[in-house]
């Protein structure tokens, strides 16, 4: 099911995000935005695609609203190799998603202390409101895709992917362990 977008990560020309002021990103560890953005969200502005989303051809954000086309979306952020200490998503609103991918183990994604296995178990939190971090990881490249929608509501403009609730869990029938919410025990 994630075999397309898997591919797209591990072919990936990565390089250094020179305008990420608030993490200090170790060697061979990077963390992008290839979804919509308002370069230093100034009220008013609208949102555009990233230079990353352009130069991509929006091919791995078409990629995941084809894999969660329920699920309201403005801003998708790869990493890998990206180990976050305990934080909150200050500019998240709503739910996000984020999904693992690679040949690795262990990387657990810890929210409000409980680990969530993400690898090829697509995970649903609210990363504004729930602390969260990352689990040391061995055996290979940890590639994470994380959907998420920008707080500068006010920016937005209307997108094909708008529906529903921000906040519901979204069913994806096609995946064997369904979406988890993280202060859930069980699959939707």
């Amino acid at each position: 099911m994630f075999d397309t977008l898997e591919k797209m990560l591990i072919d990936y020309k990565w390089k250094l995000n020179k305008h990420n002021k608030t993490t200090v990103m170790r060697k061979g560890q990077y963390s992008l935005n290839l979804g919509m953005t308002c370069h230093w969200a100034k009220e008013g502005r609208p949102i555009l695609p990233s230079v990353l989303m352009r130069e991509n051809k929006h091919e791995i954000y078409n990629e995941c609203k084809r894999l969660f086309p329920e699920h309201e979306f403005d801003c998708i952020m790869i990493n890998k190799n990206f180990k976050c200490i305990p934080h909150r998503d200050k500019n998240n609103i709503g739910d996000s998603i984020i999904v693992g991918l690679g040949d690795y183990q262990g990387g657990d994604l810890v929210v409000e202390g409980k680990g969530h296995c993400i690898l090829y178990s697509p995970l649903v939190f609210n990363g504004a409101e729930q602390e969260h971090w990352v689990e040391d990881w061995w055996g290979g490249d940890r590639y994470t895709v994380v959907l998420c929608k920008s707080k500068f509501k006010s920016m937005r403009t209307p997108t094909p992917q708008t529906c529903g609730d921000e906040t519901t869990a979204i069913p994806h029938s096609g995946h064997p362990h369904g979406l988890l919410h993280s202060n859930q025990d069980t699959c939707l």
